[in-house]
């Protein structure tokens, strides 16, 4: 018997939040989509009750969206929710 996959569920959707604030949809579309994809098939096994499904499928999306988000950085993706940055210093 498994319980409810909460965390799993809540950790995906915070790393696929986090691959897209750094552009993974357009910097790493492939690994982007195939997390997305598996996500909502995790979303749809949690909702018929196949916790242990909808956590294998979790845990998999997870791992796609952190790979996303690497690949995405690497090729100079930024957050895109870090503000304005210093203000310049004045001219002497």
């Amino acid at each position: 018997f498994y319980g409810r996959p909460v965390q799993s569920m809540s950790d995906t959707a915070a790393a696929i939040k986090a691959a897209r604030e750094v552009q993974a949809d357009s910097l790493a579309p492939d690994l982007y989509r195939e997390a997305n994809e598996i996500f909502l098939k995790a979303k749809r096994e949690y909702k018929f009750k196949n916790f242990k499904l909808a956590k294998d499928y979790a845990d998999k999306a997870r791992e796609l969206a952190e790979k996303a988000e690497f690949e995405s950085l690497r090729k100079g993706g930024v957050r895109a929710d870090l503000g304005p940055g210093p203000e310049p210093a004045p001219p002497a």
